[in-house]
């Protein structure tokens, strides 16, 4: 009988402790530690108004330059552009060009044309109290071999001319044109942008902080992925590369080699149709000497092209320059391996550097530079201001390169040095380039 009561009392706890954990799984308490809890929208709804008003006299002002009626931008960046980030018409994540279309006419009159399948969404979740009013249409309606959706633009517009960012029947296509009133940021969008910087750059570098001798590179792909996905973000560039592959391949997709020293997490992240560049690379153990000298020579060049982002400047006489610096750090030819980056703030890069560019720096817009030297890399995002530049993905924590240009200081981000048996970080004294050498 005692037995008989032992096993009974065992298997009564048995039950109660599987219950428990049941009733934790089912409310959700493990899985609710990843969400950070971060706002789908950081603006108020005046400012939010206030840049939409901004955006509407930009495209006016294009409207008349290029003759045009009205526009349609169905491009998910240029959706949020003009929505100030509030509404969203990206189904399918890989792809840019979005589910639904906001057509705006010369006289102010705007509509959004979609779907039976996007309209509830959309319009209940924003674009109503935007002032939009519905074209819909059957989602059979738009195929290969009957589109309507031709049918409703000349049913607005009439024989009026209509721009549009993709290959839309009845319209013109201006998107190439049309992408460049979006280079100078707003004072809101730049709000936005800062938070959004602060953010990528902590989820990179909580993941710098968490790795381990051992982990393999999809694993690292994986925690990285999850850091900005848990703060609303989501990549669209995730290179992760350790230690011989980083000095191998300049654009190291994961491919399963686990870490032994040196790990690099180079990410594209955004939110709002904004994406923020930025890498952050992690040592286990001192620094080869070698390695050390190639940060700090990148760092060097990196300093240079911020110096250079100045409002007004030719993007060719920046990217002439650009190989004197890499001259000057020793590495001649490094220049030619790997593209050098350039412009940013609706796009991966709105714009990447060549010989004979046309674009020309201007106030308030975002670049994002990545000069590279064979294992080594520093890639930031920042703002060109009329006066100086900001950098929005600067970690107050994270060891720095302090680079002097004639009496400036251009803080560029080292290499984090840790522990390989505890893990713990290995403070760094505060490094000073003023030359190259």
């Amino acid at each position: 009988m005692r037995q008989l009561t032992i096993s009974l009392l065992f298997l009564i706890l048995i039950i109660s402790i599987s219950c428990t954990k049941s009733n934790d799984e089912f409310s959700g308490s493990s899985l609710g530690n990843i969400w950070k809890n971060n706002p789908p929208q950081i603006l108020t709804a005046d400012e939010v108004q206030m840049e939409i008003q901004e955006k509407i006299k930009r495209l006016n002002k294009f409207l008349i330059t290029h003759q045009l009626d009205g526009i349609l931008l169905t491009q998910v960046r240029n959706f949020y552009w003009i929505t100030a980030g509030t509404a969203n018409n990206q189904i399918v994540l890989n792809k840019d060009v979005g589910a639904a279309s906001l057509l705006l006419m010369k006289d102010g009159t705007k509509y959004v044309i979609c779907n039976t399948i996007e309209a509830g969404r959309l319009m209940d979740e924003g674009l109503k109290d935007l002032g939009y009013e519905l074209k819909i249409y059957n989602w059979f309606e738009a195929n290969p071999t009957k589109d309507v959706r031709g049918k409703i633009i000349k049913q607005i517009a009439g024989d009026g001319r209509i721009g549009s960012d993709i290959n839309f029947p009845g319209t013109v296509n201006i998107a190439g044109k049309f992408k460049q009133i979006r280079y100078s940021l707003t004072d809101t969008e730049i709000k936005r942008y800062r938070w959004l910087g602060e953010q990528v750059t902590e989820a990179v570098s909580d993941v710098c902080y968490a790795l381990k001798p051992g982990m393999d590179e999809y694993q690292i792909e994986s925690i990285t992925a999850g850091e900005l996905r848990s703060r609303g973000i989501l990549s669209t560039v995730l290179l992760i590369g350790v230690d011989e592959r980083i000095y191998k391949y300049r654009h190291a997709l994961p491919g399963g080699a686990k870490l032994k020293k040196y790990a690099m997490i180079n990410v594209v992240a955004e939110k709002w149709g904004m994406p923020i560049a930025v890498t952050r690379f992690v040592h286990f153990g001192p620094l080869p000497e070698d390695l050390e000298l190639k940060i700090k020579r990148t760092a060097w060049v990196n300093a240079k092209y911020q110096e250079a982002t100045v409002p007004g400047k030719s993007c060719a006489a920046i990217f002439d320059e650009c190989r004197s610096w890499y001259a000057k750090a020793g590495v001649p030819e490094e220049w030619r391996k790997h593209h050098q980056g350039g412009a940013i703030g609706y796009d991966d890069r709105d714009y990447v550097i060549y010989p004979g560019i046309e674009d020309v720096v201007q106030d308030k817009q975002a670049f994002a530079w990545n000069p590279t030297i064979t294992g080594a890399k520093v890639e930031d995002t920042i703002i060109a201001f009329e006066d100086h530049i900001e950098v929005i993905t600067q970690s107050g924590d994270w060891p720095m390169i302090i680079v002097d240009l004639d009496g400036k200081t251009y803080p560029q981000p080292g290499i984090l040095i840790r522990d390989p048996q505890t893990g713990n970080i290995i403070p760094q004294e505060k490094i000073i380039v003023s030359e190259t050498k």
